[in-house]
């Protein structure tokens, strides 16, 4: 399953770039990039994003938790799915929610890393996990609301309805029985004695 490899090649680049900052780039440091807009930094994030639920004592448990069966739903998904366009979208999603929960799980918090200021206002700092989630779940949104035939292909697969047959897709037609296939029935007024 190529998707495997990806969300892991992905989930290991975004951990090889904490640890190069963790072990490189003290708490107080910061490293122009350029100046007055983008600076790489070590921040330790406790919560989730814009730091919410960081200075509960039970908010890493209960993010790491939400994310631990967020990424189970979803890599259920991702293996079930066909459509190869939700697939990336979902490799995207799956591949950074499991780079910031190792380091919820192993380090006590998220390592963000990338600082951008726009002029006064300073937005949340963040890593390549974050980039990941956002970015998956914006082609996410965006194939939902214009790619008809993911919903379609979702009902039509097996599995997806109640029962173990697809559910019948309006619009779509049964199948005809070619002219060759089809077998003729002698009709009685055609026998002659």
């Amino acid at each position: 399953m190529v998707w495997a490899i990806i969300i892991i090649l992905l989930a290991a680049a975004d951990q090889l770039l904490k640890t190069q900052i963790r072990v490189n780039t003290g708490a107080d440091t910061r490293i122009t990039v350029i100046d007055n807009f983008f600076y790489i930094v070590n921040r330790r994030n406790r919560g989730a994003a814009w730091s919410f639920l960081a200075g509960k004592d039970w908010g890493l448990y209960v993010l790491a938790a939400i994310s631990a069966v967020i990424t189970i739903v979803v890599l259920i998904i991702l293996y079930r799915s066909r459509n190869k366009r939700l697939q990336a979208c979902l490799t995207f999603i799956c591949a950074g929610s499991i780079g910031n929960l190792i380091d919820r799980v192993f380090y006590g918090g998220v390592t963000d890393y990338l600082d951008f200021h726009f002029g006064s206002y300073v937005f949340p700092t963040f890593n390549l996990a974050d980039m990941m989630i956002v970015c998956g779940t914006i082609a996410l949104c965006l194939l939902i609301l214009f790619d008809r035939s993911l919903l379609t292909s979702a009902a039509a697969e097996p599995g997806a309805g109640s029962g173990t047959e697809p559910e019948a897709v309006p619009g779509d037609e049964p199948r005809s029985v070619p002219d060759a296939e089809q077998k003729e029935e002698p009709h009685a007024a055609d026998h002659s004695d």
